[in-house]
């Protein structure tokens, strides 16, 4: 897969370029057959890497050849700035142009492709805030329900798990993203712990 005329946040600061994805690693941009080609032109390319701290998770990085192909695909102006926090992300759904775990495409133009919600079952449950304010409940067939000060249904939708990062999309018509860090979940301005089964 090739990413043309894309921006970037590069060592140097931002640039215009090209970004090779192979074997679901960010190549060197050099030449080679693509399976697919991509018009960056107006869009900006960041990468989801580990935060220097393992208990911190990860964060919006650079594109640099040699790291896992965990990349987000917007307009430039959508761009989240470097060293964002991933589970702080939120994208619309029409901003979002691809999304793409381990050099797979999962999003595609706002559209989420065919991927197991849950494949273990290992996250559902009921997850709360520290001040008992937010409940987000991942259900089993793929669906959230979130309760937030004490009103029902304040957000609903869909969700996908790859390893810790948990993908949500809301009815509403926007992406965010969360992260499982030991036994919390963290989203948007939220740190949830799994609520205990009665």
């Amino acid at each position: 897969m090739l990413f043309k005329n894309v921006q970037v946040h590069g060592a140097t600061g931002s640039l215009v370029t090209d970004v090779r994805v192979k074997d679901g690693m960010v190549a060197d941009a050099g030449t080679g057959p693509d399976t697919e080609i991509i018009d960056g032109s107006g869009l900006g390319l960041v990468a989801v890497v580990p935060a220097t701290r393992k208990d911190q998770g990860h964060m919006v990085g650079r594109v640099e050849p040699g790291i896992p192909a965990d990349l987000l695909l917007v307009p430039r102006g959508s761009m989240p700035r470097l060293g964002t926090p991933w589970w702080r992300v939120i994208v619309g759904r029409t901003d979002l142009r691809a999304l793409l775990t381990r050099g797979r495409v999962v999003i595609r133009d706002g559209e989420p492709l065919d991927r197991p919600a849950n494949p273990d079952g290992a996250r559902i449950g009921v997850w709360v805030d520290q001040n008992d304010w937010l409940h987000q409940e991942l259900l089993p067939q793929g669906r959230y329900d979130e309760t937030r000060g004490g009103r029902r249904h304040a957000y609903t939708g869909r969700y996908w798990l790859d390893g810790d990062r948990i993908d949500y999309l809301d009815d509403s018509g926007f992406y965010a993203f969360g992260e499982f860090i030991g036994d919390q979940l963290f989203h948007a301005e939220f740190v949830m712990r799994r609520q205990a089964r009665p």
